[in-house]
């Protein structure tokens, strides 16, 4: 009890709640929000990958080929 001598316990506690209550309203939203490209939004957004850079999408509209085979389909990358 000798550190009691120096430290008054109701103002450390006092204290230590305010602290982590101040650090609890101070930290900032964590949500993550995906947001795929459509034709409408294609030029007004801007993409952050997981290394932190930045990029857009480029809309160019092309015919389909008639050979099924030729049609690739491209998984969605996470």
């Amino acid at each position: 009890m000798g550190l009691f001598k120096y430290v008054n316990f109701t103002v450390f506690l006092l204290s230590f709640a305010f602290g982590l209550f101040a650090v609890y309203m101070t930290v900032s939203d964590t949500r993550k929000i995906y947001v795929y490209p459509t034709p409408e939004n294609v030029d007004a957004l801007l993409y952050k990958d997981k290394t932190d850079t930045c990029f857009s999408f480029v809309q160019e509209e092309i015919k389909c080929p008639k050979d099924e085979s030729k049609i690739s389909k491209v998984p969605v990358q996470y």
